[in-house]
């Protein structure tokens, strides 16, 4: 077999690939949904979303501070231990408590989410340009081109 027949069948196989890919992944379910999501966080991530809510938490290290240093010096305040005043805080204010034992944990994957958001409101803007519930289509029509150009060189006689 000619390399061009074998190029010609690599190709093919390339082409049938695209044309069942969009089945294969459900894309006529999933791009649609896609395409909400991107709409839905069109006014979400953008730069100046992105730089409030890097404000927002500015805000919250300064309170997760202020708490640390304010606790203890309330309990000296009210004379009783640390442990004390955590005690009174978790029996009256349940959900305080709760916030204060998560306080760095919510400040680091807030800052995670805020900084991965940070890195990627270029790209998002990008990739809302593009017609997601158009991309099974692409893929279709793309391998059926393949396909039909693969075939015709496969079957056209080599020229001698």
């Amino acid at each position: 077999m000619s390399t061009n027949k074998i190029l010609s069948v690599v190709v093919l196989i390339v082409g049938a690939a695209l044309i069942i890919s969009p089945f294969a992944y459900k894309m006529f379910d999933r791009a649609p949904a896609g395409a909400s999501m991107m709409k839905d966080f069109e006014n979400v991530l953008t730069r100046p979303n992105v730089t409030t809510f890097q404000g927002h938490m500015r805000t919250f290290a300064g309170m997760q501070a202020d708490m640390n240093r304010m606790l203890p010096a309330l309990a000296q305040q009210m004379h009783v231990s640390q442990d004390q005043m955590n005690q009174m805080i978790q029996q009256q204010f349940p959900g305080v408590a709760n916030g204060i034992k998560q306080m760095n944990r919510m400040g680091r994957d807030f800052n995670t989410v805020i900084t991965v958001m940070d890195r990627n409101v270029d790209n998002f803007q990008k990739a809302d340009q593009l017609p997601m519930s158009m991309m099974p289509w692409f893929f279709i029509i793309a391998g059926g081109a393949l396909v039909i150009l693969s075939g015709a060189q496969l079957l056209i006689p080599a020229a001698k």
